[in-house]
């Protein structure tokens, strides 16, 4: 009997052993299959579109070269201007393994609840009159809205690029990586140079859905093919000195007069540019084999995580409708002196992403309350 109970006791420890090894290696698998850097990544592109739009709303971008402040809004501009093409590569190296129609009815809710609270909002403040409520229902196409329109028409394609992705061999997937770059980048540069206001095969300058939908299959290579493959430190450092070696030459060539006339405005600043393809390619190589570890900095990346798409929704929609307080932001923005006004704006960037992302917190919450996701679930195996 004492035996018995010995025996049961050893194999209940060893039962308990095997329970804890199992989900140790479900954390860790978890960790892995996380890559925690693109998270990161996703913060600081949403931050440095803030950035882009500071300078574009308060008219920094106008300011005359001679303006003590021209050479750090410049500085600024022409580091800030990877985030859309980053986000097309994440979109593909986190998507292209499984396509779910969920993640585009879940997006169009969250867009439709921004566009109507705003709409109200600015009616109550006579900004806005009801012909602005009614056409808050129907937020798609409006050109302030660009980048979430095109997301989601882009998104509709999906499907059929999915299974693509899944079914290239390397070699031939490759290939037509490279003839894109050649084509949608370098030529279509080449021609910006010659003829201004050019609409290279509808790309619109990167503002559109097939640009978005080139970023994405680019992205599904590098995720099915290449990230994680550099587990040296050495490539991280060379990784982060293309990035700063190619703002710089693009905020060279921006500030220099005899260059930027003829150059910077067809073609360095455009999303279709080598120089800005190939920055954003340098920081999805860095972040995506940054080491996280400081369970803190998860934390907040994974609040912040959820929250991060909306703040540009937010942002944008409160740049674009000048009330009071927008206003006074503009005047204490174009009443900073030059000095250290890189770093200035972009404190007011992280500032007003964190503000952003709080207002969008309660939007999660009220959208976890009413289940929104499972309303979007039922949706989906409704009509799909």
């Amino acid at each position: 009997m004492i035996i018995a109970q010995k025996n049961e006791k050893k194999n209940f420890i060893r039962f308990s052993e095997k329970s804890k090894n199992k989900i140790q290696q479900l954390i860790e698998k978890n960790s892995i299959s996380r890559n925690y850097g693109i998270d990161l990544l996703k913060i600081i592109s949403m931050i440095n579109i803030i950035n882009l739009h500071i300078n574009n709303h308060t008219a920094q971008l106008k300011l005359n070269p001679k303006n003590p402040k021209y050479k750090s809004v410049y500085l600024l501009h022409t580091f800030s201007f990877f985030p859309v093409n980053t986000f097309g590569f994440i979109s593909g190296i986190i998507g292209y393994k499984k396509y779910k129609f969920v993640n585009i009815i879940y997006l169009w809710f969250e867009y439709l609840f921004y566009s109507v609270i705003l709409s109200l909002f600015l009616y109550y403040k006579s900004i806005a009159n009801f012909k602005s409520i009614i056409l808050s229902f129907f937020p798609l196409g409006i050109v302030r809205h660009w980048y979430a329109n095109a997301y989601i028409l882009m998104y509709l394609f999906l499907p059929f690029i999915t299974i693509s992705i899944n079914l290239l061999d390397k070699k031939l997937f490759f290939k037509i990586i490279i003839c894109y770059f050649l084509i949608y980048s370098v030529y279509h540069t080449i021609i910006q140079l010659n003829i201004n206001n050019t609409n290279f095969d509808f790309i619109s300058g990167g503002y559109s859905s097939l640009w978005l939908l080139i970023l994405y299959i680019v992205g599904g290579y590098l995720g099915k093919f290449v990230i994680n493959c550099f587990s040296f430190s050495i490539f991280n450092i060379l990784f982060i000195l293309i990035y700063f070696i190619i703002s710089f030459i693009t905020f060279e060539c921006t500030i220099n007069d005899k260059i930027k006339n003829k150059f910077t405005n067809r073609a360095l600043l455009k999303y279709f540019s080598p120089t800005i393809v190939i920055q954003a390619l340098s920081l999805i190589f860095f972040f995506s084999n940054l080491k996280i570890t400081n369970k803190y900095l998860i934390k907040l990346i994974l609040f912040l995580n959820p929250l991060n798409f909306n703040v540009t929704l937010i942002h944008a929609r409160a740049f674009y409708f000048k009330i009071p307080i927008i206003n006074k932001f503009y005047k204490f923005i174009k009443s900073m002196d030059s000095k250290y006004l890189f770093f200035k704006i972009y404190g007011s960037s992280i500032l007003i992403y964190f503000i952003c992302a709080f207002i969008d917190y309660f939007r999660y919450i009220i959208f976890k309350i009413f289940k929104i996701r499972n309303i979007c679930n039922l949706i989906e195996k409704k009509i799909f």
